[in-house]
């Protein structure tokens, strides 16, 4: 009951709203809504998977969310000029398509969990599968490449009207990345007023660390979104930020009475914060000494403030050495392993749908390549996601059939309900990783039943169909990852807190502050993916699952080095 309890809190805590959530929302449901528009107007097909794409690309700010669209166009580019000659060569031998498929799936996947690649890897992976597995339904070569020219326009279209959004409506980085840092001086503010480290939004703010803030910095460079001269303070005013909350949560720790100083610091931060959001520097924080027995932890935040409001020139910034693959790409066995689970399970699922001339549950081999993950931890938690979100929006499917579809009488009203269907999925989607892919299920449901061949569906049979296709791929993927080289979480939950326990030793050891903030934020990062890690242990099969004395101790672990970084 417990359990249970606390799991609904999480969900019910995971949708409340934060600042710039129903801003996101709204912009991403518009474009969906002028999306389908568009597809259906001018007789686009597959609609749903055009609007699909959006929730993958579209980011929080409109250069991320540019850059993307650019870069998947340009890969989705390369993918259909590479498949109109693949097309020439396979179209008369199954046999080859299934090599083809075999080795393009195997390379893609491994490059996706293996490399910067990232997600793109299996997106790519699961474009050339499908259009490979379509060939068996179009044996005609120049019908073959007209398919392949649809797809490519399926992307490209949401593409564009997502640039167009952007330029129109998108939200600025540099806007965004003041508010955030903003946003965490606020949070320093009431933690310095009342004495306690009492707010879990703040707790949570300090373990998300830096990464997001420092994606907008190179977007803000690389857009010329403020003077060159600028460019370092916003590099800094990151980490000073950070920092300012940081040691303002470790002198709460031991929960101190607050004082006149702490009062003074307070509506220094609160100053600055406020300065942060007109768009302004902070300058004339009123910053005063604090005395001989002062805390050490209070010193760091005047100090940092000091620094956010100098106009001198910043010390560097300590730069991490990336590459295009992870360390140990080539010597680790489980990339490799991880890309052959998800091909073969997506074969098995093409073969089957094959044989039984059953094409309506071909989502079986689109799920194989959406939900496999590099550990079955994570890839059982996202299939039971994936189920979770089809099933609500096949309900929501029902209820648009039966008490909305009688009183449409035109395209507007179709619209207005892909917009009310997106938004809460998107609202869905930016929660935590632990609720964010039922959001995207509840909109790809929807519109895949409702859009399908460029306009509107009412065809329960194909309902059932998307159902029962998601449900084989989920029991070919849970398969393949529980009894074929099953690779448990509790191994990338170690490898975190060994990374977040390195972090902490480089910021004891480090030269100045900033570069200690920047392996404080680094520690930080690692503990959250390892608390999240933490988290599906149980969902793994009772053959993989680590026993309640091992989680007991992986959780006094992940606990001690959580009081380590705020000590």
């Amino acid at each position: 009951m417990n359990k249970t309890e606390t799991l609904w809190q999480r969900v019910w805590h995971d949708l409340q709203p934060y600042e710039g959530r129903w801003s996101q929302t709204w912009r991403i449901a518009l474009l969906c809504m002028v999306t389908a528009a568009v597809s259906i107007t001018y007789g686009i097909p597959e609609a749903s998977i055009s609007c699909y794409v959006l929730f993958f690309v579209m980011k929080s700010d409109a250069a991320e969310s540019s850059v993307m669209a650019l870069a998947l166009v340009v890969l989705v580019s390369l993918i259909v000029a590479a498949l109109i000659g693949l097309i020439q060569i396979t179209i008369d031998s199954p046999v080859t398509r299934i090599i083809w498929l075999l080795g393009s799936s195997v390379v893609f996947m491994f490059l996706g969990v293996s490399s910067a690649l990232g997600p793109l890897g299996g997106i790519i992976a699961l474009v050339i599968a499908f259009v490979l597995t379509l060939l068996s339904y179009i044996p005609i070569g120049e019908l073959a490449t007209r398919a392949v020219l649809y797809a490519w326009l399926m992307v490209a279209m949401p593409m564009g009207l997502l640039l167009i959004a952007s330029l129109l409506i998108g939200r600025n980085p540099r806007t965004l990345l003041l508010q955030e840092m903003a946003t965490r001086l606020e949070y320093a503010a009431e933690i310095l007023q009342q004495g306690s480290a009492c707010s879990e939004q703040a707790h949570e703010n300090v373990l998300t660390g830096i990464a997001q803030q420092q994606k907008r910095v190179r977007w803000v460079a690389l857009f010329h979104l403020a003077p060159r001269y600028w460019q370092p303070w916003y590099a800094h005013a990151v980490l000073q930020s950070y920092g300012v909350l940081l040691a303002a949560y470790r002198w709460a720790q031991s929960q101190p009475q607050p004082t006149e100083h702490t009062h003074r610091l307070a509506q220094s931060c609160r100053q600055a914060a406020q300065q942060l959001r007109q768009q302004q520097r902070p300058h004339q924080l009123g910053l005063t000494e604090l005395g001989p027995f002062a805390s050490a932890h209070l010193n760091t935040v005047s100090n940092l403030l000091q620094q956010l409001a100098d106009t001198a020139s910043p010390e560097r910034i300590p730069k991490e050495k990336t590459s295009f693959f992870v360390a140990d790409a080539f010597s680790n066995p489980a990339y490799v392993r991880i890309a052959l689970q998800t091909t073969l399970a997506a074969l098995l699922c093409y073969l089957f749908y094959s044989a039984a001339q059953w094409d309506g549950i071909h989502t079986a081999l689109i799920t194989c390549y959406i939900v496999g993950l590099s550990n079955t931890g994570e890839t059982l938690h996202k299939m039971l996601l994936r189920i979770i979100g089809c099933l609500i929006g096949v309900a929501i499917t029902v209820v648009y059939w039966y008490v909305f579809i009688p009183h449409i009488t035109s395209i507007g009203a179709l619209m207005l309900a892909v917009f009310l269907v997106c938004l809460l999925a998107a609202w869905v989607v930016l929660g935590s990783e632990r609720i964010s892919y039922a959001g995207l299920q509840i909109a790809f449901a929807f519109l895949l039943i409702n859009l399908t061949a460029g306009g509107p569906s009412v065809d329960m049979d194909m309902a059932r169909d998307r159902i029962i296709g998601i449900l084989l791929g989920n029991i070919m993927m849970y398969g393949f990852f529980t009894y074929l080289w099953p690779n448990s979480i509790m191994q990338f939950v170690q490898k975190n807190l060994n990374q977040a326990n390195e972090a902490l030793q480089q910021q004891d050891q480090a030269p100045t502050l900033t570069a200690a903030i920047w392996h404080a934020a680094n520690a930080a990062q690692a503990l959250e993916t390892a608390r999240y890690q933490l988290d599906l242990a149980h969902l793994e099969p009772k053959s993989l699952r680590a026993t309640p004395e091992e989680l007991q101790a992986q959780r006094a672990q992940w606990q001690a080095t959580q009081h380590r970084l705020f000590s």
